[in-house]
């Protein structure tokens, strides 16, 4: 569904999925230094969750997490808010850069996170499928956070990371998904957005190479494409 709803605001926008793009993001996802302390303290900590995951679930369906209404509003954040995030890009001069980033970096996180999905094969605590690990609606959340921190900055981005926590509290709240699979999906979905916003930065700094001309020197503003 989420990935429905991409390509078509992208359609609506005239925008494409660029596969190069989506290749150098994954590229700096990997190797960019912030992406790989997020990834391995997302190991971790699901790692270290996942010793917990049974008992504090059980503690959780008997005793609740998050009142119910606030557990919808995670529930619907965690689809609804890449929709907000896209609209407001509408209005925008750069929109089209901003459209690129988002819909290539919600294309390579939707991948690599129904890509674990079916490879692991965890049950949900609910037994309804096998598709827990990782949370899609939290690497969704956390994923749209961190393009608004990009592109926007705190103002932005702090109210969107509290909606995102909400959103993989609610998961477990509703029996959805376990601790382990919610921590593993919020750094996913940030380090997807850091390694993307570094292709999105470049496109936005401009780089200055000057050219010998016949009789003199040449000064061109050259945007990184």
């Amino acid at each position: 569904m989420v990935l429905m709803y991409l390509v078509l605001l992208g359609s609506l926008s005239g925008q494409s999925f660029s596969v190069s793009k989506v290749t150098d993001g994954l590229s700096r996802t990997i190797t960019n230094r912030d992406s790989q302390l997020i990834l391995l303290g997302g190991l971790i900590g699901s790692g270290i969750a996942s010793k917990y995951d049974q008992t504090f679930q059980i503690d959780v369906q008997s005793n609740g997490l998050i009142p119910n209404g606030m557990s919808k509003l995670g529930d619907y954040w965690g689809i609804g808010g890449q929709l907000l995030l896209w609209g407001s890009f509408l209005n925008l001069l750069d929109r089209e850069k901003r459209f690129e980033y988002a819909a290539n970096a919600f294309l390579a996180n939707g991948f690599i996170t129904y890509s674990l999905k079916f490879a692991i094969g965890r049950d949900r605590p609910d037994k309804s499928n096998r598709r827990s690990f990782p949370s899609g609606h939290t690497s969704n959340s956390f994923l749209t956070a961190t393009i608004a921190q990009e592109v926007y900055g705190s103002k932005a981005g702090i109210p969107a990371y509290v909606l995102a926590c909400v959103t993989g509290l609610s998961r477990i709240h509703d029996d959805k998904h376990y601790l382990s699979d919610v921590i593993f999906g919020a750094a996913l979905g940030i380090a997807v957005g850091k390694g993307f916003g570094k292709v999105y930065r470049d496109n936005q700094n401009p780089k200055i190479g000057i050219i010998p001309g016949d009789q003199q020197l040449q000064i061109n503003l050259v945007w990184l494409l």
